[in-house]
């Protein structure tokens, strides 16, 4: 059971660097009811303007560890927190009695980032408070600021900007997070009940608008990877996955398995379904290392 409860704010890998090149009637993952998916929550504190530029992922961290009960190395590549807070060498997280066990989703938008957790925020500040880190106010919140390093700790909930950003990428005004955005909100309908995404960059004047691959499980040994991407157009649809169709014929038997869909509607797309392989040790090969189809799409 998620520790924290879910909160939404209207408001390292191959691919990373693959997605923003690719971009620079699905179902949803949300439940029938009006309360918004897991990634839309975790989007919500991910500002747009924060977003050009950057590379945003999602984690669950949670339900990543529910998995791994039945299989404790399937997820280890895809299945922890990537960010520079945990990963960076300027600032000691465990020191300041940071935990990757504390969190429970993780939102990562280049060197700025939000988790929802438990955090004993007491402790954490006296940590931080004796570790040199001087106490502030942004926008009449307690934060606290090192070398380019800000963080404002909750109990259940802790925000970042890492080298010099501050925390405007990730506490957006109302109505201006990607959540609010139709195209962020269009992909959350197509990659369905994830537990990791990775975005592109978005680009209104590109082929592919904005694109994201996906990583889903039925279990921790039913896994499988989805891509979804918005195009310019319908014509533009029917022809990435004419492309993608011809890749995983090429590519036989990498793929198989795969189903392609053209997405129609007020946001045209396509998405594409792979399984992992039963010999797969680690989970997310779409990710990790299987990138033709990614490839595929940037240079429709």
């Amino acid at each position: 059971m998620r520790r924290a409860k879910e909160r939404f704010r209207t408001g390292g890998i191959a691919l990373a660097c693959l997605l923003s090149a690719l971009t620079t009637g699905c179902s949803s993952g949300s439940g029938g009811d009006d309360s918004p998916s897991p990634l839309m929550a975790a989007v919500g504190h991910v500002s747009v303007a924060g977003a050009t530029g950057a590379q945003v992922s999602y984690l669950d961290a949670d339900r990543v560890r529910s998995l791994e009960k039945g299989d404790s190395q399937r997820f280890r590549t895809i299945g922890r927190p990537g960010n520079p807070l945990l990963s960076g060498y300027r600032f000691n997280a465990h020191a300041y009695g940071l935990d990757p066990a504390m969190i429970d989703t993780d939102v990562t938008n280049g060197y700025a980032g939000h988790w929802d957790g438990s955090f004993d925020a007491d402790r954490i500040t006296a940590k931080l408070k004796a570790g040199g880190f001087a106490r502030s106010t942004w926008h009449g919140e307690t934060t606290w600021k090192k070398e380019g390093i800000t963080l404002r700790v909750g109990q259940d909930e802790l925000s970042f900007g890492f080298a010099g950003k501050d925390l405007s990428s990730v506490r957006p005004a109302k109505g201006k997070s990607l959540a609010d955005d139709p195209d962020y909100q269009a992909l959350d309908r197509c990659l369905g009940d994830v537990y990791r995404v990775d975005f592109g960059g978005k680009n209104a004047k590109s082929a592919v608008r904005l694109s994201a691959t996906g990583q889903l499980a039925k279990s921790a040994k039913e896994t499988s990877g989805v891509i979804c991407a918005l195009t310019d157009g319908k014509r533009t649809a029917e022809r990435a996955a004419d492309r993608l169709k011809s890749v995983i014929g090429q590519r036989a038997p990498r793929f198989d398995g795969a189903k392609v869909t053209v997405l129609t509607g007020d946001s045209p797309g396509v998405k594409v379904t792979v399984p992992d392989r039963p010999e797969d040790k680690r989970a997310g090969r779409l990710l990790t290392s299987n990138i033709d189809l990614q490839l595929a799409l940037s240079d429709l």
